[in-house]
């Protein structure tokens, strides 16, 4: 299942519409809307970090992911130029503590990606306000993006989570219309949909292969041969499960990796350039 999160409701109209998600009745705590399939949930979180790490850590606890399942942050954003534009974050910032936490990329897409900061209050550029760190197109503003992965990161792997931001205004507007949210977001809903569409079709499939005792065993001497953590395990299952329901002959990429002496590794510093490597032959 793909779990959709947007702070506002004008944000998530179109994609309600265009996935024809029902409203679901029984929850009273937030807004959601899920598809007739179960293959995606959409819930509407509320403004602010707290707001967002709440409906995260709500929805993941009534709906327990799985390995298979994807988390997916939707919304507008400020930035210092391109109202209007459609990134995928590679970066995200927590203003408030200056830490920072990078989604794995794991399928092929074609957005231009941004680092996105993300702070308790709105972004205000016209009393002075520029929070110190938004200087150019790239680095964009928010109010929910970390919160939604910190909690996500407790039922999500980094390769699990994808954040999308619409930037919205540059700080000088003193209140954005539902309408003109509404409008930003339907210029993009359909080339969001195609992204979302063959992800969901991919995570909602398990291959026989895959659930085979000896792909077990073979993710398990891998693991052993690579010191992997328990991220690194995650991150080493998903790229397998994405090869095997692609085709892609992993076995074929790890046997090579063995008579080049890629493996075993040395140590888990070692183990981490292997995975890197392991990731770009099989994605």
């Amino acid at each position: 299942m793909i779990y959709i999160f947007t702070a506002l409701y004008s944000e998530a109209h179109s994609f309600i519409r265009r996935l024809q998600l029902k409203k679901v009745t029984e929850n009273t705590r937030f807004q959601q809307f899920t598809s007739e399939a179960r293959d995606f949930l959409l819930t509407v979180t509320g403004s602010g970090e707290i707001a967002a790490a709440a409906a995260v850590s709500s929805v993941c606890t009534k709906y327990p992911p799985g390995p298979q399942d994807l988390l997916i942050d939707i919304g507008i954003c400020a930035g210092a130029e391109g109202t209007g534009k459609l990134f995928l974050i590679h970066k995200l910032t927590e203003q408030t503590t200056g830490k920072t936490f990078y989604p794995d990329m794991l399928y092929r897409h074609e957005f231009q990606e941004a680092e996105l900061l993300t702070g308790m209050r709105p972004w205000k550029q016209a009393q002075g306000d520029t929070n110190g760190q938004i200087t150019d197109a790239a680095a964009l503003y928010d109010m929910e993006g970390a919160a939604v992965y910190q909690a996500g990161a407790y039922f999500f792997g980094p390769h699990q989570m994808f954040f999308l931001k619409i930037i919205s205004d540059n700080g000088e507007e003193n209140r954005l219309s539902d309408s003109f949210v509404r409008q930003l977001m339907e210029t993009h809903t359909e080339r969001i949909c195609a992204f979302l569409n063959p992800i969901a079709a991919t995570a909602g499939q398990i291959s026989d292969s895959w659930d085979a005792p000896q792909t077990e065993a073979e993710v398990s001497r891998l693991c052993a041969d690579m010191h992997c953590s328990k991220a690194m395990t995650d991150a080493l299952r998903q790229y397998i499960r994405y090869a095997v329901l692609t085709g892609n002959d992993y076995q074929a990429v790890v046997r090579r990796m063995y008579e080049l002496g890629r493996l075993p590794c040395k140590d888990k510093r070692d183990g981490k350039r292997c995975l890197e490597e392991l990731k770009q032959q099989l994605m």
